[in-house]
């Protein structure tokens, strides 16, 4: 896949940088693989890391990486994340700062776009956290 980060004169000059880990742009030709919204469940359908918005995260991007892995990818190819959490978060809040620090954990290269929204509730009443991708895997990518 080919990916990069858009920065460009505009962008320095009239958008606000981005406030964690995550691109404001991304440009990517290839082949689109569009990944279902991951909670932090693991294999047997549990919960893992009740109360904690980092744990939690971070069994969803291992879900994610599975997943992705499957489709011939890797967590580079990512190019947006969707994030839906149920507690309040700023910029400066902790459980922002525990995402975040997560997040890094996967990603090496470009990093995404993202989103996060706060919504009222899950499907799974103990997940603070769902996630959904978009990823692009290159032509050479079998």
């Amino acid at each position: 896949m080919t990916k990069r980060n858009v920065l460009g004169r505009r962008t320095k000059t009239q958008v606000a940088g981005a406030i964690g880990p995550y691109s404001l742009g991304v440009v990517a030709e290839g082949r689109y693989v569009f990944l279902a919204g991951q909670v932090a469940w693991d294999v047997e359908g549990r919960i893992v890391g009740k109360q904690s918005i980092g744990e939690q995260y971070r069994q969803v991007m291992r879900n994610l990486q599975a997943v992705i892995e499957d489709a011939g990818g890797r967590m580079d190819d990512i190019c947006k994340l969707v994030n839906y959490v149920t507690i309040p978060m700023t910029k400066t809040s902790p459980e922002y700062r525990e995402l975040t620090e997560a997040r890094r954990e996967f990603f090496t290269g470009d990093l995404p776009v993202s989103t996060l929204v706060q919504v009222v509730s899950l499907m799974d009443p103990d997940a603070l956290v769902e996630v959904d991708a978009i990823a692009v895997l290159s032509d050479q990518t079998a």
